[in-house]
């Protein structure tokens, strides 16, 4: 079983490669990064991955509660 560290670790990876794969990413992310100015890039990466991953979670299962 993969350690935290290396959980966010791969996280961060997906979300970094992910942002660079369509304009629609890379606009949503900068939109997050500019609320986020006072941090750094790793935290803002981090905080973006974080909430694109709940909100993923809970449109899941809104879907499944309709169902």
């Amino acid at each position: 079983m993969p350690s935290k560290t290396e959980e966010y670790l791969a996280l961060a990876q997906r979300t970094a490669n992910g942002l660079t794969r369509y304009c629609e990413s890379w606009t949503d992310y900068l939109t997050t990064a500019s609320r986020l100015y006072k941090y750094p890039f790793a935290d803002q990466l981090m905080i973006y991955a974080s909430a694109t991953k709940c909100a993923e979670q809970v449109v899941e299962e809104e879907e499944n509660a309709v169902k």
